[in-house]
Parts: C-alpha cells; structure tokens; sequence
C-alpha cells in the first residue's frame, strides 16, 4: 500500500481556528499510517519545486532541510518497514540551475536524497519523449514513419529533448533550432541533461558555485539507492508524447495541449509510451542497471499515472456527480483504456484464429477498444469492418502478408516511356455514371459513451450532386468523430471509384502493388494502384486517389441516443393471458414497460441464472386503480360500475359499442398472478393522467375467476395492444415462481436501478376455460343428471357451428361432488359433457340422496390437468 496523503503542488491551506502547516498536515497523515498497522510507502510530498529550489543564500535551501527534519519525524512515527521518500518533480530532482547571471549550479536536493531516512529517490516521471510535427518534413521524420513507432519510442528515453539539446527559445521550437547541451568546461554534460537519470545515478555529484565545479561531491553515493517513478504517464491526445506534463481541462488555468498537437484523442500514443518505458526500464533489461552497491536495479520501482477509484464507465459518464468527467477524454487516466489492443494485435489475432499466421502487422497503429465478430466468417470479413476505419490494406510481400497504411504522402511518378505502347495510346481514364456513386455515406458503430448502443454518422455532398446512400455496418466500439471520420472516407472512396484506368508497366517498377500511389508524369492526377498483375509486362488496375474530405464534404451529427445513465427506472408487468385474438397459437406471457423518457428497447432478463427472455420495443399505456373495482356482471354489459384509472402514460378515448365487440379499448386488470380481461366503451378523461372507464364488458376470454374478489386501490390496469413484447418461458417455469429483471434502457440487468418482481405463470393460454350452464335434475327414479356446456378457448367465435369447439388434442372433463365444508366426496373423469349420479352413489356418498349438490366441474387440458372449474351449489 502506498500513503501519498502529503502529496500537494504546494502548501495547502487551512483556513478557520485550527489551521495546519504543511508539516502537520504530513504528520497527522502519518499519524494515521501509523494507527492503521503501517504502510509499504509514505510519500513527504510531491512536486514542491517552487520551494525546494527558493535559496536563502547562494547554496541554502530551507525548504530541502525541512523536508529531512520532516522525514526523521515521519520515520518515528511510521518505523523502519516503512519506505520513505518524496518525488520530486522530473524538471527538479537532478539540480537547481540559477537562472540568474550567477552561474550557480547547486544538486540541491542531494542532501535529501543522501538522508538516512529516505530510501529511495522518487520522481514524477513526465520528461518530453518525442518532438513529433505533422507531415514528413520535420527532424523526427527520418527516425520513424509515425510517432506510434514503439522502436522510435523506446529510443527517445535516453535520448533527443533535454539529453541530446534543448529549445533555446519558443522561436527555436517553431523552427525546429536545436542547441545541443554539452560542456565544454568540465566535459560533464549529463549534468545539464534533465532526462540523463542513468549517470545522474551512477555519478558523483559536484556543485559549481558561480560556476566553478566544486573539488568535493555532495553527500550523494553513487548508485547508493534505487529510483522509482512515482508517477509515469502520457495524456491520451494527439503528440501527447511531445509534453506527457501537459494536460486538457477547461476549469484549470493551467490547461494546455502538448506542442504541435491537434487536440484530438488518441489513447495509442498513452499505451505506447507507456509500453516504451515499462519495457525500456524492465527489471530484466539491459538497459536498467544493477547497483555495485547494493544490487538493486536502477528503476527498481514504476508507478503509472492515473489510475482512477471512481469505477469506469460511471467515471467520467456521470458528470452529474463528478465535476471532472470531461477532462478524462484526453487525460492521464488508465480507466477504459488499460484492456485496449492495438490494431495489430487485433488483426493478428483474427489471421491466427482463421489459419493464417504469416503475417506481418509492425505496420499497423491503432487502438482497438472492441470488434464483434458474432457470426462464422472469413478473415476477410472480419477484418473487412477494421480495414475501413482504421484506413488500411494488404499486399504479398515474399510470400507473407503485410497490412499497412494507405500512403497519403507522395507518389511513384510513371513517364510516358516506362509505359507499354497500348497505355501511352489510350491515357484517359474511364468513368462511370455519376448517378450510380453515392453523395452520402452511412456508419453505424457501437458507441462507448452510451453503453455500447448502436449509434450512426453520416457525410454528404454539399454541392447538390445527384446519387444514392453508402451504408456501412461496422461492429466495432469507436468514438462518434471516428466514425464521422470513416463516413468521409467511404464517401469519398466510392466516389473516387467511378474514375479508373489501366496501365502496362516494364521491369523497372516491379516494386509497386497494391496500395502505392502513381501519378503520370506531367499530371496533377494521382491514382491508387487497386490490383496488380504481373506478367510480360507489369499490369496495373488504378482508381483515383481519393482528394482531401475536409473539401469536400460536410458532416452531419451522429444520430446516438441520449447517453444511458439518464434511462429511467422502467415500471413493468408480466402478464399470462388467455389466447388473444390473433395469436391465438403463441402461448408465451406478455411484457408491458413503461419509462419516461422512452429511450429505446427495454430487455427482460428472468430466472435463476438472469437469462435474456425478450425485450419490450415500444412503451406500454400502464397505469393503476385510483378506486376499487368490485365484481360485476359477465358477458354483459356492466353499466353501474365505473373504474377510476392513472395512467403513466399515454391517452384513451371513447368508443362505441360495435367498436368494443369488435376487440376495441382491452384492458387487463391484476388480480395477484391472474388477469381480468375488461373492455370499456367510456374512457374520460377527468384530471391529468386520470380516466373514468364505464360501459364495462368484465370476465372477457375466460377471465371471469380473477374477480372472485375486489381489485384493490393500486392494482396494474394494461391496455392490451401492439405495445406490449413477449418473452420466452421454459416449460418447467410455468407454476413455479419466477424472478423478473427489466434494467433501465441499455443497461445491464446487474444495474441497481433495474426493477425486479416474482411472478408465479399459471400457463393462461393452455388453460382451458371454465365450463358453463351447470345443471343437475332428479328424476323419478332418484338418479341426478348432470350436464353442462364447454366454453370455446380457442375458435369459439363462429356461433353457427353447433358445439363450440374442444380446443384440446381429447374431450375430457373433471366433476366433482363436495359436501357441505366443500370436501371432495366423489370424483369422476369424464369423455362427455354429462354425469349420471345414481341412488346408490348418493347413498355411499351422503348416506341418503342429498335435498342439494355442490359440483365442480372443469375441463382438462392436453396434460390431463384440470383448466378453471365452475363451481355451484344445485337444489334437488
């Protein structure tokens, strides 16, 4: 565990009566430490340079002496297992350089450093590595193809700004004017280097007041203690190796962009520098040495800049609770950036994984934050998605495949005598018609900000052109101004496809292939090599280069959903319903969601292991009773009752009473696990949000056992129309309890917002009906007839068919006799829709024919397990 709890900038300040010096702020932290069993690393302070480097004398530093009285204070306090030390600044820890005529050179921190109480030398590690410019004109140009070069990287550590020379003058930085630091004096040039850690480590020290190199060292032993970086990183932006320091923040004053950047994010260039140094600096590389002193490596110790306890992606999504967020697009901070892959990894990967391992992908910068290939495909069109956004290509290159960048820089010029005879007489290019090239161009991609929903971006023409739409689908996470940028270029690919030409080319440019850039000699024209085939002569398939978008195009706004985190709490019900006209074959329960605002989509998850069951893709009209609903009539009209309703959302409106037969204005009332189907010819509109429902149909498709009692205050009232999703159920759930998840829209079930309830499916739509008309009559002899008559579950709306129709694979029926505590006395399974209860049943039933009988009678389903029952109590 590491306590940076003194580290500061500056002082801090307390203001009130119980204001604290720096010196007891430290103190009371360790006092801290110390209570809670100890610390691996106390950190005295950070990047005090503005006070350890203010002198009271030529070579007195106060602040230097204070920070060791306050290191033998803290080492009381935190004892010996404890590591001490203070990390300094990457501009302050090597020496103080007067900037005064004085000449003075003080290593005024040594005394620090040399201190027994200190144990290690620690820095803030944010040192220029490269002095990158656009184009290929600058200094640095000869030394890699682009600043992504981990190579070019790698040997800047020790090397370039502030060891080889230094900027004399913001003037000489725009010029690219270098003054090499050496000294001509005392041939010690690595004291003037602020990135040479390896000999200021390694050698002694030697002030030079005024100038003059003193014949004593300091107190400092060479190689007597190894270094740790405290803090090692690289903003995420454009160049950010030119300034590492540097950092973007519209609320600091100090805010900058790093020299020659344009502002643009870029989370390669963090990893790689990062990468550049972890791998520079290993513990097993040469290039770290070991002590002749203690055996401890230089760099024993590397600490990366900044890893975030706020929790990723709710930091920096949620702005609304922390003030910082924007800064971390292109800031310091590792959080949903450390797991990024670089493009070539990527690409390697998906070649290895489809049998192609030799390959060549050095070439390649990018990172990759994700690609989705859900789906058997070729490598081709895996990669096909990443060669377009990250603006590759492939070529044979002895026999492997190399991917590069398309060269947007110079091109191979081809005179008229490098040219077969046939291409010097036909030098014009072919071009198709323009009405069959797209004027925009569509992407759609998955955005990071917004939870990885589907996003889009377009570009389009801004000169009237005629033409079609350009679509592509890339699965793969980008940030929108990527894929503003991707539609560009697919826009201005396909059009510069309609102009073409072909070329014969001698020996003499066996070198080019596909991807090179021609352009024929006396032309302005550059065109790209599309195919190549080599023959007797070299044949060269070109389509125009595409020109630069930004000219041409103008760019419209991603169409991305509102960011996520604002998605409501969704108010939800489950509902297992009888069969509804229509779809009578699909047996699965109803979901019905509602949020405000609507924001997309809401996913049901259920079951013990939280598995997808569907979703709901548009909002449901849901609301509750405001008043209880007693019983009523069934299969007629109920013109005494009146339901008072809240809706959450959404209108209802009157119909008449042909309209409600017809299938108009269904509503489900809950009633526990059971629904009561209802119909209302009245729905008015009596305050906001609230409706007086009457002229009521009740009990409607078989529902009329879910009145037995009151529907209370409070009970879910769904309006049943094409708003409402379905979701899968396994054939074990239904009758067993249930537990349902409906997270905010584009939020993971495990979202604490989500709402969840437990609902027991009694499996509705294959439950057959009630039966109706109940009768029993004795006749002479004493035998009791019992009959009754089906009711149609399924195709019951054809009246002059006769019977209504089984709705089952077999006839069957369950009767019932109970006495008078509702025991079951008798029970009979039946084929028909009668019972003959003779004398001597009733006597061994009742011990004498009973004046009464209660029955209960139901259907049976295909499983053989009884539907609803109808249940009465019949005089003899």
């Amino acid at each position: 565990m590491v306590d940076d709890f003194g580290s500061s900038g500056g002082l801090p300040t307390f203001s009130g009566a119980a204001e604290w010096s720096y010196r007891r702020f430290v103190l009371h932290n360790a006092k801290l430490a110390a209570l809670a069993g100890g610390v691996d690393c106390f950190i005295l302070g950070s990047e005090l340079r503005g006070l350890t480097m203010a002198r009271r004398s030529a070579s007195d530093y106060p602040a230097v002496q204070a920070l060791r009285e306050l290191a033998a204070d803290v080492r009381a306090l935190v004892g010996s297992e404890t590591t001490l030390t203070y990390a300094a600044d990457w501009s302050e820890y090597h020496g103080h350089r007067s900037a005064d005529e004085s000449g003075d050179m003080f290593f005024h921190l040594d005394p620090l450093w040399a201190d027994e109480n200190i144990d290690v030398v620690g820095l803030d590690w944010y040192a220029p590595l490269t002095d990158w410019r656009a184009g290929a004109a600058h200094l640095d140009a000869h030394l890699a193809r682009d600043i992504h070069d981990p190579i070019y990287l790698r040997g800047r550590i020790e090397a370039g700004e502030y060891y080889d020379w230094y900027y004399a003058a913001a003037e000489d930085r725009a010029a690219q004017v270098r003054t090499s630091i050496t000294d001509e004096d005392y041939g010690e040039a690595w004291v003037w280097r602020a990135k040479d850690v390896r000999n200021w480590w390694a050698q002694a020290h030697h002030d030079r007041p005024g100038g003059v190199r003193a014949v004593s060292p300091t107190a400092w032993v060479p190689q007597s203690k190894p270094i740790w970086f405290i803090e090692l990183g690289c903003a995420a932006v454009d160049k950010g190796a030119n300034a590492p320091n540097l950092f973007t923040d519209s609320k600091s004053a100090e805010s900058a962009l790093p020299p020659f950047s344009n502002g643009a994010r870029d989370d390669l260039i963090q990893r790689r520098v990062l990468e550049a140094y972890l791998a520079h600096w290993d513990r097993e590389s040469d290039d770290n040495p070991v002590s002749s002193v203690n055996g401890k490596r230089m760099i024993e110790e590397m600490s990366l800049w900044a890893w975030d306890a706020r929790p990723h992606p709710a930091f920096p999504a949620r702005s609304d609770v922390w003030a910082d967020g924007a800064a971390w697009r292109l800031g310091h901070w590792l959080n949903g950036r450390a797991g990024l892959s670089g493009l070539g990894e990527v690409v390697l990967d998906i070649c290895t994984r489809s049998g192609v391992s030799d390959i060549d992908v050095t070439a390649l910068r990018g990172a990759v934050s994700g690609c989705v290939v859900d789906a058997p495909m070729s490598a081709r069109d895996a990669l096909g998605p990443l060669m377009a956004v990250y603006d590759f290509t492939a070529a044979e290159r002895e026999g492997r495949i190399v991917f590069f960048h398309r060269d947007t820089g110079g091109a191979t010029e081809v005179a008229p005598d490098d040219m077969s005879a046939a291409s010097v007489a036909e030098p014009f290019a072919q071009r198709s018609d323009h009405l069959d090239t797209p004027v925009e161009a569509r992407v759609r991609f998955l955005d990071a900000a917004r939870d990885y929903l589907i996003a889009s971006a377009s570009a389009r023409r801004m000169d009237n052109a005629e033409g079609g739409v350009e679509a592509l689908d890339a699965p793969l996470v980008v940030e929108p101004e990527a894929a503003e940028a991707l539609a560009q270029r697919v826009l201005a690919d396909r059009r510069a496809r309609i102009e073409t030409m072909r070329i014969e080319l001698g020996p003499q440019h066996q070198v080019l292939e596909p991807g090179d850039r021609v352009v024929l000699a006396g032309g302005a024209d550059v065109f790209e090599i599309e195919r190549v085939e080599e023959a007797e002569t070299l044949q060269l398939e070109l389509r125009r280069a595409r020109a630069d978008v930004g000219a041409q195009l103008g760019l419209a706004d991603p169409n991305a959903p509102i960011s996520p985190h604002f998605a409501p709490t969704p108010a939800v019900a489950v509902l297992d319903l009888p069969p509804l006209p229509g779809a009578e074959d699909d047996e699965r329960p109803l979901v019905a969601v509602f949020a405000s605002p609507w924001l997309g989509a809401h996913d049901i998850y259920a079951g013990a292991s939280g598995a997808h069951r569907g979703a709901a893709a548009h909002c449901a009209i849901l609301g509750e009773l405001l008043w209880t609903l007693w019983p009523g009539p069934v299969d007629r009209w109920d013109d005494s009752s009146v339901a008072r309703i809240k809706l959450f959302g959404g209108a209802l409106s009157s119909v008449t009473k042909e309209q409600v037969l017809n299938g108009a204005n269904v509503f489900a009332i809950q009633a526990g696990d059971e629904w009561e189907i209802v119909q209302a010819r009245q729905c008015v509109l009596v305050a906001p949000g609230e409706y007086e429902l009457a002229g009521l149909l009740r009990g409607r498709l078989g529902s009329a056992h879910a009145m037995a009692s009151a529907h209370p205050v409070g009970a879910r009232i769904v309006a049943l129309d094409k708003n409402l999703g379905r979701i899968a159920i396994g054939a074990h759930e239904w009758g067993e309890a249930l537990d349902f998840t409906a997270p905010p829209a584009g939020h993971p079930s495990t979202h604490d917002r989500a709402t969840r309830l437990t609902v027991t499916l009694p499996h509705a739509a294959a439950r057959p009906w009630a039966p109706a008309h109940l009768r029993a009559r004795r006749d002479a002899t004493g035998d009791v007839a019992v009959s009754w008559v089906r009711c149609a579950r399924i195709g019951g709306d054809s009246w002059g068919s006769g019977e209504p129709p089984v709705g089952t694979t077999v006839e069957g029926y369950r009767l019932e006799v109970l006495d008078g505590v509702g025991i079951v006395v008798r029970s009979t399974d039946r084929t028909e829709s009668n019972f003959n209860y003779t004398v001597a049943e009733q006597a061994a039933d009742f011990g004498a024919p009973p004046a009464s009988l209660r029955l209960r009678v139901a259907q049976l389903g295909a499983s053989g397990a009884p539907g609803l029952n109808t249940e009465l109590t019949i005089p003899l």
